[in-house]
């Protein structure tokens, strides 16, 4: 067998069997962490929550998600991927199943707070075990394919939310109760069957051939003696390296507008036309996940086979905040509905270029705790962006609303292409190919 098609096999084995899991894992973590925007159409109502205290339980979420970024990367590499991941999975989803009892805005601030703690070291985790295991010509499309979770699960939890909400109210109990509980049980058995899929590193994988696992560990190895190596990764150098500054500032500005779409756009969709049942909102909320479903493999595929990351991540940054425009100014349902579909292909196509720059840039030494600051500065941009919000709503409206999510679409663009990505984060790919 010659070494192009041997390391296409060897690709396509963990594609097959670190994929699929990965994604449904981030299925269920996108689940709990949104379910709270679907269960506010009536939760709200019934324990009288104004906006501006909807906009504390939302942005809460993000102040121990924050504080608790690097601490969970630095336990993940204590304790390994399988045990540490395996751990926060089943603690988040006995939070999200006990919000079941929440009584007042409190409890759900409470709620969203532990949430936080526990799904801090998820996704950074995630990217991070993804970058150990592919090479880096692989990542933008992996990636890509993980995080293709986020448009399925919106797809399912738009229609699926809106209908439990709406419909279920077994014992007495209100539908939005019932949500959390649907959405989180699930989540707990995951989380043990996490403790026997997931493998901690190529060296352990019995599903590779000892030819297979050598080849792997030596293409990881090359591709990381191209950067400078350090002894230790240390928190003085995540903060003193200004490329590592540049990415964090782009994706906290996207994510902002990102993060804050989930809390507020069902209640917005609402108002485009207060006849719509909530199974209706739904349904209008999965359009543009849909059509990220399509476009991210292939904007991220398309990155791959170039090579080129910066534009491929900035562009749908900048076709994010065009969605949000047309949203915002559009004043018939169609043109909407048009605006949504642009705001669900760009929020999520930039994902799978973007976090392949990361790995390619800086020294692998320093990589989780690389991740988890980037990570860090989305949750400020997550919590700033939902305090805020709040205020603005009860100002400007939902026109004010999107046209915050708008600006801060298109300054994350501003950043991103401003940035200088080194040649080398081409050469480097192009190297793997050949």
């Amino acid at each position: 067998m010659d070494s192009q098609r041997f390391s296409q096999q060897v690709i396509n084995t963990l594609r097959w069997k670190i994929v699929p899991f990965a994604f449904v894992l981030y299925f269920f973590n996108y689940l709990d962490r949104v379910n709270v925007g679907f269960a506010a159409l009536q939760m709200n109502r019934a324990l009288n929550i104004t906006p501006t205290e909807f906009g504390t339980i939302a942005s809460i979420f993000f102040a121990s998600y924050l504080l608790f970024q690097i601490p969970a990367n630095i336990a993940l590499q204590r304790f390994g991927p399988r045990r540490w991941i395996g751990f926060i999975i089943v603690a988040w989803g006995v939070v999200t199943t006990l919000t079941f009892f929440a009584q007042n805005a409190t409890h759900l601030a409470l709620a969203r707070l532990l949430l936080g703690v526990f799904e801090a070291g998820f996704f950074p985790g995630m990217i991070y075990y993804l970058a150990c295991w592919f090479p880096a010509r692989e990542r933008a499309k992996v990636t890509s394919l993980f995080m293709l979770a986020i448009a399925f699960a919106s797809v399912i939890a738009g229609p699926m939310s809106g209908w439990i909400v709406e419909h279920v109210h077994i014992s007495g109990y209100d539908g939005w109760r019932w949500l959390f509980a649907i959405e989180g049980v699930p989540t707990v058995l995951l989380g043990f069957l996490t403790f026997v899929v997931l493998v901690d590193k190529p060296s352990e994988a019995r599903w590779l051939t000892e030819q297979q696992r050598t080849w792997l560990e030596s293409e990881l190895r090359r591709e990381a003696g191209s950067h400078q190596q350090v002894e230790k990764p240390t928190l003085k150098m995540v903060f003193s390296n200004a490329t590592l500054w540049r990415l964090a500032i782009a994706y906290m500005l996207i994510q902002a507008a990102s993060q804050a779409s989930n809390y507020w756009l069902p209640g917005q969709v609402k108002e485009f036309d207060p006849s719509l049942t909530d199974t209706q909102v739904g349904i209008i909320m999965a359009l543009p996940f849909v059509c990220a479903m399509v476009a991210m493999p292939l904007w991220a595929a398309h990155s791959d086979r170039t090579g080129e990351r910066k534009w491929h991540a900035a562009l749908p940054m900048l076709l994010a905040g065009i969605g949000f425009y047309v949203i915002a100014s559009a004043a018939i349902m169609p043109l909407r509905l048009v605006g949504l579909a642009l705001f669900g292909v760009g929020i999520l196509s930039f994902y799978g270029p973007y976090w392949a720059i990361p790995p390619a840039l800086l020294s692998p030494a320093g990589l989780a705790l690389s991740i988890a600051f980037i990570n860090s500065c989305s949750s400020l941009g997550g919590f700033l962006a939902n305090q805020a919000l709040g205020q603005i709503y009860q100002k400007l409206g939902s026109a004010g609303v999107f046209a915050v999510e708008s600006a801060l679409c298109v300054v994350a663009f501003v950043v991103l292409v401003t940035m200088r990505i080194p040649r080398s984060i081409r050469t480097v790919e192009q190297e793997a190919a050949a």
